[in-house]
């Protein structure tokens, strides 16, 4: 005959013990059923837990690259709007120039809308995202376009005694002798007139080292910003007010608006015209071509984020493979765990009032 001695302390930490083990895997099962996912990844997949690491580590680097894309789509979308403004104020100035005619009243109301048109090119330029500006090229931090006194203050329009205005007024005067308001401005010939329009004129408006335009209206840099989009390509998501697109525009709005054209005698207001047609329309088709390169941009962001999705979307797959759990197991094991603890509770409670004295 064997002998086992059974105390009272090894029947009661026995239940004990096992209510401990169902409580920890309760709390594990019901932060499954919650999740849907492992409690403890590192635990459950051992040796397989790096290829978990590794698909969570690219599918963070999906994300972040489809933020800054979203980021560069907004750039771009604020730049079309840009362009599209600059467009249309060109295009209305356009059909003005050749609705109004040249004489006088004609010639008086081309002057008041190049004048406004020339403020609403420089406020489209100008245009930001965040504290970016996007035509200043690689100098986002600097406006576009900015006008100054000669003694280094800022002023808001080119006729505020800038810079570039004083420019143009010296350039005249060396021409011609006179200013563009004095009444000697009738006498300029259309040849004369046309000298000065090939060559001190445009060179207000050149870039490079010495250069008007550059100079005394812009504060942009010809090298511009790219942005990563995806692993294999990247696109430029700021552009140079120094474009020729941009300066020829703003040499047709200063040609009618600050040039004494009021002034002038018919030969010359219809060549002043005609060139500022002219140099106006060749801007705007320059501006076209600028609008389909933003929107060739945009549609590659556009594929890339595709491509990012799908890719995101296996990413996802292949992570719910190795971590998730079926959610009704785990509720149906929860539901199980529940009852077999109530059952130890009520065991261990049986057990505890156990005693010899109810058997004596």
């Amino acid at each position: 005959m064997t002998n086992f001695l059974i105390s009272n302390y090894s029947l009661l930490s026995a239940p004990r013990t096992a209510v401990s083990k169902i409580q920890q895997e309760l709390a594990i099962m019901q932060k499954q059923a919650t999740t849907g996912r492992l409690a403890d990844v590192g635990l459950a997949l051992g040796l397989r837990t790096n290829q978990s690491i590794s698909l969570r580590s690219e599918q963070e680097s999906v994300e972040r690259q489809r933020d800054t894309n979203a980021i560069v789509s907004q750039r771009f979308s604020i730049m079309q709007d840009a362009l599209k403004s600059v467009a249309d104020t060109g295009n209305k100035f356009l059909s003005s120039l050749i609705a109004n005619g040249t004489n006088e009243p004609g010639i008086a109301a081309n002057e008041q809308q190049a004048m406004a048109s020339l403020q609403s090119f420089m406020g489209a330029l100008n245009s930001s995202s965040g504290s970016r500006f996007l035509f200043s090229g690689a100098a986002t931090d600097k406006s576009a376009i900015s006008f100054k006194t000669a003694a280094g203050n800022s002023v808001k329009t080119y006729f505020d005694g800038s810079t570039a205005q004083d420019a143009t007024a010296a350039a005249f005067s060396s021409a011609f002798g006179i200013s563009q308001s004095d009444s000697g401005v009738a006498n300029i010939s259309e040849a004369d007139l046309k000298s000065f329009l090939d060559g001190p004129f445009e060179n207000l408006f050149s870039t490079g080292a010495g250069g008007g335009w550059t100079t005394n209206w812009s504060n942009a840099d010809d090298n511009t910003v790219t942005a990563r989009i995806s692993d294999s390509e990247s696109v430029k998501t700021s552009y140079s007010s120094n474009q020729e697109a941009f300066r020829n525009i703003a040499k047709a709005y200063v040609m009618l608006s600050d040039l004494g054209a009021d002034k002038m005698q018919e030969g010359a207001r219809q060549l002043l015209t005609s060139r500022a047609i002219e140099t106006l329309s060749k801007g705007l088709s320059q501006l076209t071509q600028l609008q389909a390169e933003v929107g060739g941009n945009q549609n590659r962001v556009d594929q890339a984020n595709q491509g990012l999705d799908a890719r995101k979307t296996v990413l996802t797959m292949s992570i719910s493979n190795l971590e998730d759990v079926d959610p009704y197991e785990a509720s149906t094991r929860v539901t199980g765990l529940q009852t077999l603890l109530e059952t130890s509770y009520s065991l261990t409670a049986r057990i505890s009032r156990l005693s010899l004295l109810n058997y004596l």
